[in-house]
């Protein structure tokens, strides 16, 4: 396992947001859908938003969480016109910075600081996918349940005495969107947890008691926390 070392991409988000324009959303909006141009890259100021796929059979796959000062959009550069594949979607009130991607993509080959961090943050988006799907075919879906609430703790996690708050609502039925499996599944899962006195719960929030015990059931590797995260 290669172990690298990464850092947020400062100077990238800096000439995002002060360059681009800001834009607000409401809760439960579409940023972009697939096959909507794919022609802009955005940073988050405030809010949450949900990155996914829509399968064949319809259901909704999702692939990340993102919060403030997360890039997303188009970031496949150099390639011409292109249409997003993925969905965009706001989980709570959201303002983002658009910036048009030609102007992001000039930015990128005459800057050699924006240049370097681009390619850092890439190999590190790649690392985080692998990793994902990795869990998701060979864990199976209680073991995918245990390694997105541990994503979910190194992303929006706070130590309490009780354990590890996660600060950000969560459903079941979003779980299982993480997971591959169905909200009925993650239902069994969670009151399996709350039984052995795992986590506990309060409306839509998670406070994992034992995340040692999420761990060691599937084996975690302890991957860098750049790796392990849900953005």
């Amino acid at each position: 396992m290669v172990h690298t070392e990464y850092h947020e991409a400062i100077s990238i988000i800096n000439y995002i947001t002060e360059e681009g324009k800001l834009e607000t959303y409401e809760q439960n909006q579409y940023i972009y859908q697939a096959e909507d141009p794919a022609n802009a890259i955005y940073v988050i100021k405030s809010g949450n938003v949900v990155i996914h796929r829509v399968l064949e059979d319809g259901k909704e796959f999702s692939m990340k969480l993102l919060g403030p000062r997360n890039i997303f959009g188009s970031t496949t550069l150099f390639c011409g016109l292109k249409k997003h594949s993925l969905f965009a979607k706001t989980k709570t009130k959201v303002s983002v910075y658009k910036m048009d991607i030609e102007q992001f993509e000039n930015a990128i080959l005459n800057d050699e600081v924006l240049n370097y961090e681009w390619l850092l943050w890439i190999q590190n988006e790649n690392a985080k996918q692998e990793y994902k799907l990795r869990d998701l075919y060979t864990l199976g879906k209680k073991g995918a349940v245990y390694s997105t609430l541990i994503r979910l703790s190194n992303t929006y996690g706070t130590s309490t005495e009780d354990g590890i708050q996660l600060n950000i609502d969560m459903t079941n039925n979003e779980l299982a969107n993480f997971g591959g499996t169905t909200r009925e599944g993650v239902n069994r899962i969670i009151s399996e947890l709350k039984s052995k006195n795992i986590i506990a719960t309060q409306g839509k929030r998670i406070t994992i008691k034992n995340i040692d015990y999420l761990k060691d059931q599937i084996n975690c590797e302890n991957c860098p926390i750049n790796i392990c995260k849900m953005e």
